[in-house]
């Protein structure tokens, strides 16, 4: 199965940014009509989300391995239906592919903890929305948004079990598989995997910065990891080598 990080991946998030910008247009055409007819602050509310959200994917749109940024417009798409008291499932989806998309960009490991109890402090703010709806209808959604995290938790975990095994059979990254590497981008590739910085790295080759910077980032883009953070994400704990096939 290809990366997240290579071509047909990279054109269907410009696709998808492409069409959830058409979706946010309508709903701030209808979003400024509402606003405009009652002048409610529920409706002025309507306008953040819809404002905002297609600001990051534009940026997608123009660098999609920036995919990343899909989880800051999913969390203000989940606010936006919180707000028109849609069925908990989405805004839960939504939420939920924000995480995992920041887990992917490796965004909890450091500050763990921290960074856990912020998500989960700032997921139980937005579902706490709700009660502009009422207390009884928050009441209705929090048993609603409980059944489905329960569910989708089970999912989550048999799907994370499943990737996990999977990885454990593929840990070896033979550089020599992809055109133009060079046994050097093994080597730089192990020292990166090692934490070590790339100063260190120009000075021990005595190159300048800017040299290591580019062909690193072409590497990347050639074994498909798009940049340093997905290298990390999907070969921190793989054996790197370069051996040309015979």
């Amino acid at each position: 199965m290809k990366s997240l990080y290579s071509k047909p991946f990279l054109i269907f998030f410009r696709f998808l940014s492409l069409f959830l910008l058409v979706i946010h247009y309508l709903q701030l055409k209808q979003a400024i009509y509402n606003f405009s007819c009652y002048k409610g602050y529920k409706y002025l509310l309507d306008l953040i989300p819809a404002v905002i959200s297609p600001c990051f994917l534009i940026m997608i749109l123009f660098r999609p391995e920036k995919f990343v940024l899909l989880a800051i417009s999913l969390s203000f798409c989940a606010i936006d239906n919180i707000l028109a008291n849609s069925n908990p499932g989405f805004p839960i989806i939504e939420i939920e592919i924000s995480i995992l998309l920041l887990y992917i960009r490796r965004f909890y490991n450091k500050h763990t903890k921290l960074k856990i109890a912020t998500s989960v402090i700032l997921a139980l703010g937005i579902h706490c929305l709700y009660l502009f709806q009422g207390w009884n209808i928050f009441k209705v959604q929090t048993y609603n948004a409980i059944l489905f995290l329960s569910l989708s938790a089970i999912f989550i975990v048999c799907f994370y079990e499943i990737l996990k095994t999977k990885q454990s059979q593929n840990q070896v990254l033979n550089i020599a598989n992809f055109p133009e590497t060079t046994k050097r981008d093994a080597k730089w590739l192990c020292l990166v995997q090692q934490g070590v910085k790339y100063e260190a790295i120009a000075i021990d080759y005595d190159l300048n910065l800017g040299t290591v910077q580019n062909r690193l980032n072409k590497v990347y883009h050639i074994i498909e990891t798009g940049d340093r953070i997905g290298f990390l994400s999907m070969y921190s704990n793989a054996k790197i080598i370069f051996q040309p096939s015979q």
